[in-house]
């Protein structure tokens, strides 16, 4: 699957909200090194969707300090940092609007759970209602968010939002 994509999301591999400004150029053009340095240090965390023994697709969450990268928004909302944040979601296309983000932000949702809980911050995408490409969904959608019970914090910019969910520990 990685292959067919270019990697993930043309190269970014879901490492930008790892990325702090100081460390974006020395990892410029080295992102698959990159998070499976992460993941190998149990730095990096997804809820992965399997179609048999195929990954279709994921939900990469974590913690601000596994993920410190663009928190400067909240300065603007006035909100105090997450617990957990849902960064980014990536589906094969062949797969697309099938469910599978869906699941995996289930899946991130039930891993958080186990881990204690807390705060859960997302930032989907609101098309409002014009033609949007399923590629660039990597936030999900709001209406993905609130069906599964996050309420807006507030806007970062005309079509991203904040959607948070508190999650109680199993």
């Amino acid at each position: 699957m990685l292959d067919k994509h270019n990697g993930v999301w043309g190269g970014c591999w879901c490492v930008a909200f790892h990325l702090k400004r100081s460390e974006e150029e020395e990892w410029a053009g080295k992102h698959r090194a990159l998070k499976e340095k992460l993941v190998r240090e149990n730095r990096s965390h997804a809820a992965l969707v399997y179609s048999g023994l195929d990954v279709v697709g994921w939900c990469q969450f974590g913690p601000p300090l596994e993920l410190p990268a663009r928190m400067s928004g909240y300065a603007k909302l006035d909100e105090t940092l997450p617990d957990w944040r849902i960064t980014c979601f990536f589906v094969d296309r062949d797969h697309r609007k099938e469910g599978v983000a869906k699941t995996a932000l289930e899946g991130a949702l039930g891993f958080i759970a186990a881990k204690g809980g807390g705060t859960v911050d997302g930032y989907p995408i609101n098309p409002h209602g014009k033609p949007y490409s399923s590629s660039f969904l990597w936030g999900g959608t709001e209406a993905m968010f609130a069906e599964l019970g996050f309420s807006r914090l507030g806007a970062l910019g005309t079509s991203k939002w904040v959607m948070r969910k508190v999650v109680h520990s199993r």
